[in-house]
């Protein structure tokens, strides 16, 4: 418990998120039923089911086995781009870049390769990659439940925007220079069958949960028993904060719309399909997209809009996506070269650049 509350007070995005719900305080008082209990019990799940997959390595091993794989730098890093968009996928563009990131820093550091553009569109990757699914990240899978789509609905609106991503992300990585590589020496990791069925099975059941088709609160109720008994540790790695800060995020947005002003710009803001696709991508830079989507929401039932909207709205800056702040701390922490700025200029540039292409092409989906 000692740990767990350690790691909430020192997370910086939870408190910012709580002043600014303190402050829409001043507009008024939070509504329990604008709270959306079904995604934060679906998202405490779908974390408890992530740190069961990633307890067992399996992203290290298989980042591991394609450097290996690799000729080269620039094979090295399409690798590692295609196993993060791919990831992103089911273990959500937070782990992906939590794991993927700190093992890039590694590679680069053992075979001399910059960092700033690699580490860029390996973190682009894990975002575009994560729009394809319903628990790929917190926006999609608050949509879902927001707006209880089904599974055929949700894949007509995020396979066009995967197969785009893909078109714009591949060109990128043959920027990277093409440098002969060392073996990259990993210590062997052992996968085990029966943890890994279980987590398998785990994952199963959640996906049920968060499309309705099982009680989501019964689904919670077996996860954690489950995850005890497989690894009771995992419980402790749950990231909370993140929890809290969605919880945060419900208040704010509950509070705002006590605001008659804010609801005046926001339906004006939502009139038609452009409209809510380039206010959610506009907002998504100075909010994040994450309250951004939970914020429109209220105000719009254009759900390919919004999707395509506040996706797209991952890119560009760094408060775009909590992923990418998450990446820039991940960087900060393992990568001791003192490039950070290099970085922060590199991954501003590619963002801004993939947001006007991307933005551009998602007028023709919306």
């Amino acid at each position: 418990m000692k740990t767990i509350i350690n790691r909430i007070y020192h997370d910086k995005v939870f408190w910012i998120a709580f002043g600014f719900a303190m402050a829409s305080l001043m507009l008024g008082f939070p509504r329990s039923r604008d709270i959306n209990w079904h995604t934060i019990i679906s998202l405490f799940s779908l974390m408890i089911c992530v740190q069961l997959l990633n307890s067992l390595q399996l992203l290290n091993k298989l980042g591991g086995l394609l450097v290996r794989s690799s000729s080269n730098s620039r094979q090295t890093i399409q690798f590692l781009v295609i196993l993060s968009f791919t990831s992103s996928m089911l273990l959500t563009n937070d782990v992906a870049i939590l794991t993927l990131i700190p093992l890039f820093v590694k590679i680069a550091h053992d075979q001399h390769l910059k960092t700033a553009f690699p580490a860029t569109i390996i973190i682009i990757a894990a975002n575009l990659g994560s729009a394809f699914t319903p628990f790929g990240n917190p926006q999609n899978l608050f949509l879902i439940s927001n707006y209880h789509l089904k599974i055929g609905q949700f894949f007509k609106i995020s396979l066009p925007f995967m197969v785009v991503s893909i078109l714009l992300l591949a060109p990128l990585t043959w920027l990277v220079k093409a440098k002969p590589i060392k073996p990259f020496n990993q210590k062997n990791i052992r996968t085990k069958k029966i943890p890994f069925m279980m987590t398998g099975c785990l994952s199963i059941i959640v996906f049920l949960g968060i499309f309705n088709f099982i009680s989501v609160q019964l689904v919670s109720v077996i996860v954690v028993i489950v995850s005890f008994f497989i690894d009771k540790r995992v419980l402790k790695n749950i990231d909370y904060g993140l929890l809290l800060t969605f919880l945060c995020f419900f208040v704010m947005v509950s509070n705002f719309s006590h605001s008659a002003l804010v609801n005046q710009l926001l339906n004006r803001l939502t009139q038609t399909k452009l409209m809510v696709y380039l206010t959610s991508l506009t907002m998504s830079q100075f909010i994040s997209n994450v309250p951004t989507t939970i914020l429109l929401a209220h105000f719009t039932q254009k759900i390919s809009a919004l999707f395509w909207g506040v996706n797209v709205g991952g890119l560009g800056t760094l408060i775009a996506s909590l992923a990418n702040l998450l990446a820039l701390k991940q960087l900060i922490l393992f990568d001791q070269t003192g490039h950070i700025w290099q970085f922060v200029r590199t991954f501003t540039l590619f963002n801004i650049i993939l947001l006007v292409l991307l933005g551009a092409l998602g007028l023709i989906f919306v």
